[in-house]
């Protein structure tokens, strides 16, 4: 994507060139100390950046967003200043990422849930709706016949549901002791949940040992939250497949997800 434009710098006040960051799906951009990145649905954005910017929780950091004249976007984007630190591993020091996990929905758990959510209409919304509110999946046979499977073991839940982060896993950032979270995809869901989709994806794309399922246990419910957790994310890539922009299965996406079924299957044995 190209380089936010002169009047979107000036907008922010921010000046210097432009430096396309690594991850951010490649549309980030820093600029001296600020960052940039396209603004897809002002309403959330405007959430987050309110909730940033009111932020007083010392035992995580968040990006401090930054107003333009009409607004936390202008034309088409957004920005904030760049939070330090490198991308955490859960695999590194698991009870580190747990400790930021909770701190984070700690400090979120009073927000009322966001009207948006209503309205939001893109792949990581229709794998939520899959997972939580029967959604048929749709996709490609094999990746449908493993969602059939996962949904097959599905069974009522009834936990509380607050604000949570729905993709902790890659935004995690560990700079000193106090962690950074940056990327906010908000849902309203249990937040049990949120940390199911950090421990499935920490064993299907960092490689760690399944054992962290047993590590980060939250009792019953526990393998329940697992398996809608490995469901969000398989109707996600579902979507993408019924909407012909997938390719291949280079991220493991099915492997993966199937080996995790297998340990979930056992617990609920």
């Amino acid at each position: 994507m190209s380089a936010p434009p002169a009047e979107v710098l000036a907008a922010f006040g921010a000046t210097g060139e432009p430096a396309l960051l690594p991850g951010g799906m490649g549309r980030t951009w820093l600029v001296g100390d600020l960052v940039l990145k396209p603004v897809e649905d002002v309403v959330e954005h405007a959430w987050v950046a309110e909730v940033y910017d009111a932020w007083s929780c010392e035992e995580v950091r968040v990006p401090q967003p930054l107003r333009a004249a009409d607004g936390w976007s202008f034309a088409g984007w957004g920005a904030h200043v760049l939070v330090p630190g490198e991308i955490a591993k859960v695999g590194e020091d698991p009870a580190w990422f747990r400790a930021a996990h909770d701190a984070f929905h700690d400090a979120v758990a009073d927000l009322p849930r966001p009207a948006f959510l209503d309205d939001r209409d893109d792949a990581w919304a229709y794998g939520d709706r899959v997972a939580w509110e029967a959604w048929a999946p749709r996709g490609r046979p094999a990746t449908v016949t493993l969602l059939e499977r996962a949904l097959g073991m599905l069974e009522p839940l009834a936990l509380p549901a607050q604000v949570v982060h729905g993709d902790l896993c890659v935004n995690m950032l560990r700079d000193g002791d106090v962690p950074g979270v940056i990327d906010w995809p908000a849902y309203h869901r249990p937040r049990g949940w949120s940390l199911a989709v950090v421990a499935t994806d920490a064993v299907r794309w960092e490689g760690v040992a399944t054992s962290l399922f047993d590590e980060w246990d939250l009792g019953a419910e526990w393998p329940q939250l697992l398996l809608r957790a490995v469901v969000y994310r398989l109707a996600t890539r579902a979507w993408f497949e019924w909407a012909g922009s997938a390719t291949g299965d280079e991220d493991g996406y099915s492997l993966g997800a199937e080996a995790v079924l297998d340990v979930i299957g056992e617990r609920l044995r």
